[in-house]
């Protein structure tokens, strides 16, 4: 297990435990070894926002009831729109006692809620979807956002930062806003013919702290075989 001070390797995914015991950290990192995972161990403190708004986790399991800093402090901070981590699934795992509190907050910003009396299988298994994040790949390429309303069509002419399978992180001048529907033309190096889809925008960047101004945005739908140029291209890249 390392620290958040380690380099996050961008084709591996990053698992973060907090608030939890010895035991139940070793059994879960036993039991996910096997997955292209890193492991990293935070307190539950100040740290803990720093760390999740800073760096971009995928998983995060969070022992409940906390020591000090509220869960719905921590989960309104995660959910930030400039939290590197805003898209990061998070497993609670519960004292019993308090099981049904926790259960609250499930689809107000935690993914899955455990007792700690649940066995391993049962939480990595219900875990496991959350960690199919795409790696991603750093690459500045064109890309075209068309989008129509009030009977126009605009076209913003960007960037990207990084792209993936599922998504792509894109410097733009205008940035459409969160949930917008965007038709994308992406010009790939090695690619004779744009790739073309649609995708939606999960979030406008925070200038600041990412020296990008743009959207992050997730892939809908691919025009003809493009999906399959995709995931070929990023082979190469």
């Amino acid at each position: 297990m390392i620290s958040i001070a380690g380099v996050l390797e961008v084709d591996r995914r990053q698992t973060m435990f907090t608030g939890i015991g010895h035991n139940d950290v070793h059994r879960l990192v036993s039991a996910l070894e096997p997955f292209p995972v890193d492991f990293h161990r935070v307190p539950w403190t100040d740290r803990l926002v720093a760390a999740v708004t800073g760096h971009e986790f995928h998983l995060i399991f969070a022992g409940y009831p906390p020591l000090g800093m509220s869960l719905e402090l921590f989960v309104t901070a995660l959910r930030h729109p400039g939290s590197a981590s805003r898209e990061a699934g998070l497993v609670v795992i519960a004292d019993p006692r308090s099981l049904e509190t926790a259960r609250r907050l499930l689809g107000r910003g935690v993914n899955r809620v455990h007792s700690r009396g649940d066995g391993t299988e049962e939480i990595v298994e219900s875990a496991r979807p959350l960690l199919d994040v795409a790696p991603r790949v750093r690459v500045r390429a064109p890309v075209e956002l068309i989008t129509a309303g009030h009977g126009r069509v605009l076209t913003a002419r960007c960037l990207t930062e990084d792209l993936s399978a599922t998504g792509m992180l894109v410097s733009c001048p205008t940035p459409a806003p969160a949930g917008a529907t965007v038709d994308f033309e992406l010009a790939i190096p090695g690619e004779a013919t744009p790739i073309r889809g649609q995708a939606r925008v999960a979030r406008q960047t925070d200038p600041i702290r990412e020296r990008v101004l743009g959207v992050g945005a997730s892939f809908l739908s691919f025009a003809d075989r493009d999906q399959e140029r995709l995931h070929a291209a990023l082979q190469e890249l």
